[in-house]
């Protein structure tokens, strides 16, 4: 019996990338002989979860609320006792910040002592240590990231390896110190995200009478990193360069909510739906609109690039990060540079007039039906037993970028 625990700190009751990984995971693995699998979450209080027969989800207790719903785990003693309780074969660190010190401890005591694995669920040096800087002057963000960087080499250096979505990310993570990778893609759930569930009635309101209208997709969360005020400004060029004029249909919410609000108030054709609180609601407007712009470089495996893809959509996205590496293994759309508003109203008028729109949707759906979750978990737990057995025989961790050649994403 394989006894895998996560722990995870980006977990969310409402939503978000991490909920769904976590989900899919108890999921499969619940699915699997030989493998029991207990997530433990921070909570209000410490309660016991019996998911199924080999699944268990431990709400710990003694933790922080942080923004919005979010809550942090931030002293090990519930988390010692999580560990104590199912004695790991493997403990999976899911966030960066608080816990690989904290499960290091939690696990100190334990023999035979359990394999601990990080998963690059957030680029931390970039999108909080070097944001976080520029927010303050933009000439500070490369420090800012040197400092990310040198926290996280500190974070992992005795876990047995990290796990990484994408091979770009795992690239970046190479050249900075980390070298004790596995490359594990997510899936994506192309059964929920398909053209099938495209809504007549709404590509009628979005198309406003114009048949040949395209519709643009924004179903990301409403910031500057997610390249809200980008898309924004390239909207005004497409105005005066495609006829008909795009429609820009926003889903979501964010900081930067306001400015969706305001063009929503200067132009006809651009709608905001608000939040989507449903898959299905979600899919369907994803399979009722053309282009889905993914212009973060920030992402580490781009879950709405990969949903939008199985959905049949074109996608323009950032030329740096996961969710371009997606982009240009299927030819499922264009890449741009990160930021550059002139480039990607190019792209966009190049998707909208050059006739290959459907058939980069449908070269795009064709590789999203690949991305199973079975594969990734299946994938995983390869991984698992590959690290456990180095600890228990007494061998140092491997080195290098494990599995980045070894699976065909076309």
């Amino acid at each position: 019996m394989l006894t895998v625990l996560d722990v995870n700190n980006f977990w969310s009751p409402t939503g978000g990338g991490v909920r769904r990984y976590e989900l899919e995971k108890a999921r499969v693995l619940g699915e699997r002989e030989g493998v029991r699998f207990v997530f433990a979450l921070p909570g209000k209080t410490s309660t016991s979860e019996r998911i199924s027969d080999n699944v268990v989800f431990e709400h710990i207790g003694d933790s922080l609320p942080s923004r919005g719903q979010y809550r942090n785990i931030v002293i090990s003693r519930g988390l010692r006792r999580v560990v104590e309780r199912h004695r790991p074969d493997v403990i999976e660190c899911g966030s960066p910040i608080f816990l690989p010190p904290l499960v290091q401890r939690a696990s100190a005591k334990l023999e035979p002592r359990p394999a601990l694995v990080g998963f690059w669920h957030a680029d931390f040096p970039r999108t909080y240590t070097g944001l976080g800087m520029r927010l303050i002057h933009p000439a500070l963000e490369p420090a800012g990231e040197r400092l990310g960087w040198r926290w996280m080499r500190r974070a992992f250096r005795k876990f047995d390896g990290i796990f990484v979505a994408s091979r770009w990310v795992g690239r970046n993570l190479m050249r900075n110190g980390l070298d004790r990778l596995y490359y594990t893609p997510l899936g994506v759930d192309s059964e929920t995200f398909t053209p099938a569930r495209r809504d007549p009635e709404l590509v009628e309101r979005f198309r406003g009478g114009h048949p040949d209208r395209k519709i643009l997709f924004f179903p990301h969360r409403f910031s500057e990193e997610k390249g809200l005020r980008n898309l924004l400004s390239a909207y005004a060029t497409l105005r005066e360069r495609v006829t008909p004029e795009p429609a820009l249909v926003f889903a979501g919410t964010g900081p930067e909510q306001a400015r969706v609000e305001d063009a929503v108030a200067a132009n006809e054709h651009v709608h905001f739906v608000g939040y989507l609180d449903s898959r299905e609601l979600l899919a369907r407007h994803f399979a009722s609109c053309d282009i889905c712009p993914c212009l973060s470089k920030f992402e580490t495996f781009g879950l709405s690039t990969a949903e939008a893809l199985a959905a049949g959509l074109a996608v323009v996205a950032a030329d740096e990060g996961s969710a371009g590496e997606l982009v240009e293994d299927c030819g499922g759309g264009l890449t741009v540079p990160y930021n550059d508003s002139a480039a990607l109203a190019d792209a966009i008028v190049t998707l909208v007039e050059d006739g290959q729109l459907d058939e980069r949707g449908r070269r795009g759906r064709a590789y999203a039906q690949q991305l199973t979750w079975d594969a990734t978990f299946d994938r995983e737990l390869r991984f698992y037993r590959e690290i456990v057995a180095r600890k228990r025989g007494g061998q140092p961790p491997a080195t290098g970028f494990h599995g980045a050649d070894s699976l065909s994403r076309k």
